[in-house]
């Protein structure tokens, strides 16, 4: 990852300033002599501009004290003296500079009046001009800033990212490192020797660094959650269209009304696989989208590339100034995201679910969970069936507590849904194309077709029964207004034992509402107990056996109405 992030950091060029964002920018103004003293003549309040990133010149630090290499910081507003302070200990750090005096208290009590009344949620910079300069108009602070900064490169070593003996430090434009716990770095708590477990020259540092800033700047999402994608390819010339894309698809804030399919075109040509080049006149008007983001989604075109290119995803977290890595997925194929739009497509023909996409999974896993699932589908990583079930029924369980009242049919469908995608692009299981159903034998067909549940009995089983349960709930609604079966499914946590047993209790009920002696009836009775009986136990936990059965329960909403379709089972239409 670092490697590919030097390479893509390569193609910019690398100003010592990082970018910063702030509402407001408090100006210290100075007046130069003849001889270079300074005397402070004005504090002023102006508008942040992003175009004035190169005047502000404003560069983190390692540390919090002071936080910058240069005279440019945060302010804080809670604590105004502390930042006058730590502006002046910045300056007074860089050779060559006009250096400044000032009464820090005074000065403080004229900003707190200044920004007096403002929202809270207002942030700003402080900074210092010089004769009506900014410090990044003053090639001696550009000059004092770099020096700053290469003199904290003072070990020598082998560059951990290219490899060359150099200066090296102990540092990451990411904040993941970790020196204050033993076992974390080498030598425990000797900081002399920390720097060994991430030596990194300073030009592969500041590749790095502006490979960051500009990938960031994209902010692709995945189910609303925001990843850094990573291109690598062997090729430079691919990696410059690459940029020339994303920079151009940023530019657009990835609308797709302001895309101009010519220009398209041409940065596509060249990248994209050979069957699909008449795909990038059409790319616009027929875009797949598996992100659940609304806009231009990247993957859709990345899943169009040849595989001489790679990416890798990077989901970060951030707390204050900390980040945690919360998952990264690295050397990902755009055939291996074109087989999941292949899969999407599969179960969207399923007909179970309208779209579907990442923001399903993340409907039924959060945080920890989802990061799993999406590292499982993109990389074909096997995920245990208990697993997968349990976080399903976590939900539908919420909704069925609410069963007598209302049917969540859709729920049902999109947890459905979401266990056929994670399967099949987990196992590689075939996708066998359904078809219009016409009939409850077709039903049944279709059931046994499903990946991972058809090819096992006691799954198809489970499923039938659910489906039957179901009918039953929906007359008994119609004719009782409640539904007082549902206390015999003990809230979707049934074991195989209670599942046998209420076979039996099933068709009693149905023999109540003299529902059994319907054709159809008998023949999905009957399947369902030869497929059940004949099972032997299997080795399934609770969340398992209910996923299936109330599976079927969903199932029953789409495809109840087989049940009695008059043309093909030539008997009584029940209402």
């Amino acid at each position: 990852m670092l490697r590919a992030l030097k390479e893509w950091g390569e193609l910019f060029e690398r100003p010592i300033y990082d970018k910063v964002k702030a509402d407001k920018v408090i100006v210290l103004e100075f007046e130069l002599d003849n001889v270079g003293n300074a005397t402070l003549k004005d504090i002023s309040l102006e508008e942040f501009s992003e175009d004035k990133l190169n005047k502000y010149l404003y560069r983190r630090a390692k540390s919090s004290n002071p936080p910058t290499y240069s005279p440019t910081l945060r302010l804080n507003t809670e604590d105004i003296s502390k930042s006058l302070n730590n502006l002046i200990k910045v300056n007074r750090k860089l050779r060559g500079v006009p250096q400044i005096s000032i009464d820090v208290e005074t000065v403080a009590e004229r900003i707190r009046g200044m920004i007096e009344g403002t929202e809270k949620s207002t942030s700003y910079l402080i900074t210092i001009r010089f004769n009506g300069k900014y410090i990044g108009e003053m090639p001696e602070y550009i000059k004092a800033v770099g020096d700053l900064i290469k003199g904290s490169y003072e070990k020598n070593g082998i560059c951990s990212i290219c490899g060359e003996e150099k200066k090296v430090a102990e540092d990451l434009p990411f904040n993941f490192l970790t020196y204050d716990k033993p076992g974390y770095i080498v030598g425990g708590f000797r900081e002399d020797v920390a720097y060994k477990n991430s030596p990194i020259c300073f030009d592969c540092y500041e590749k790095i660094r502006i490979a960051r800033q500009n990938l960031e700047s994209a902010t692709f999402k995945l189910a609303g959650t925001e990843y850094m994608l990573i291109p690598e390819t062997l090729k430079k010339e691919n990696l410059q269209k690459l940029k020339e894309l994303f920079e151009y698809l940023r530019e657009n804030n990835l609308n797709l009304d302001n895309l101009d399919k010519v220009h398209l075109y041409d940065l596509l040509e060249g990248l994209v696989r050979e069957e699909d080049k008449n795909l990038i006149f059409s790319i616009l008007d027929n875009l797949q989208e598996i992100s659940g983001e609304r806009g231009l989604d990247i993957l859709s075109i990345f899943s169009r590339f040849k595989d001489i290119i790679i990416a890798h995803f990077l989901f970060i977290k951030r707390e204050q100034s900390r980040e945690a890595i919360e998952l990264y997925i690295s050397d990902v194929f755009p055939s291996r995201i074109d087989y999941l739009f292949k899969v999407k497509g599969f179960i969207e023909e399923l007909g179970i679910v309208g779209n579907f996409d990442y923001r399903l999974i993340n409907e039924f896993f959060k945080e920890k969970g989802f990061y799993q699932m999406v590292e499982a589908t993109f990389w074909g990583k096997r995920v245990e069936n208990a697993f997968l079930c349990d976080g399903l029924m976590n939900v539908i369980r919420e909704s069925f507590k609410e069963w007598d009242k209302r049917t969540d049919y859709k729920l049902i469908g999109e947890a459905l849904a979401v266990y056929l995608f994670v399967r099949i692009t987990t196992e590689g299981l075939s996708m066998q194309q359904s078809q219009n159903l016409q009939s409850l034998e077709e039903f049944f067909v279709w059931v046994k077709n499903l990946p991972s549940i058809g090819s096992e009995d006691w799954k198809y089983g489970l499923v039938l029964m659910g489906f039957l349960t179901e009918y039953l709930l929906e007359e008994q609604r119609k004719e009782r207004k409640s539904k007082p079966f549902l206390k015999k499914l003990k809230s979707l946590k049934m074991d195989w034992g209670d599942i046998i047993k209420l076979l039996p209790e099933l068709r009693q009920k149905l023999e109540e509402y003299e529902a059994f002696d319907y054709q159809s009836v008998k023949m999905l009775f009957g399947e369902i107990s030869q497929t059940l009986l004949q099972s032997t136990k299997p080795k399934a936990s609770v969340g398992e056996l209910n996923f299936y059965f109330a599976s079927g329960m969903g199932l029953y909403g789409i495809y109840g109405g087989l049940m009695f379709n008059r043309k093909q089972t030539n008997e009584e239409v029940e209402e």
